[in-house]
């Protein structure tokens, strides 16, 4: 049941900060990939931004504070409906930091771990971008190969 928890806590936490890569920084608009010449490469840069680095782990930790003291109860009956079974009983007062106290570190790791991982997320897009041609290259010799369905 933690590792559910923990799975599902975490999971939210990064889908509700994925926006914050998908704006751009001066007009807050969403980025279309074919109104950027590079798009890779100006998201490698925000990822590797000192500044948006930091900001993202305050608000990773942040989130990470306020989800550990969510009570679990509701949680546990969702999950439950959408298994299609019976939930576990939970005390109505029970949250993760209740349940897992060692959780209590989550947001201190988040904070101290994050801007690392944002710099090897920006390298990983630099390197796919460079990597285009090839791959943009490989798409038309399979296009090319392939069978045509009629």
């Amino acid at each position: 049941m933690r590792k559910l928890v923990l799975t599902t806590l975490a999971s939210t936490a990064l889908l509700a900060s994925a926006p914050a890569f998908a704006q751009d920084a001066d007009t807050q608009e969403p980025l279309a990939l074919e109104e950027r010449e590079s798009p890779f490469s100006d998201m490698a840069e925000r990822m590797r931004d000192p500044e948006n680095q930091r900001q993202m782990a305050l608000m990773l930790r942040t989130m990470s504070e306020v989800l550990l003291d969510m009570p679990l109860a509701p949680l546990m009956n969702s999950l439950g409906e959408i298994a299609g079974e019976d939930a576990p009983k939970v005390d109505p007062d029970a949250t993760l930091r209740s349940v897992a106290p060692q959780a209590d570190r989550v947001p201190e790791a988040i904070e101290k771990n994050l801007p690392r991982a944002l710099d090897t997320m920006g390298s990983m897009a630099d390197a796919f971008e460079q990597m285009m041609p090839a791959l943009e290259q490989m798409a038309e010799r399979l296009k090319d190969a392939a069978p045509q369905a009629d």
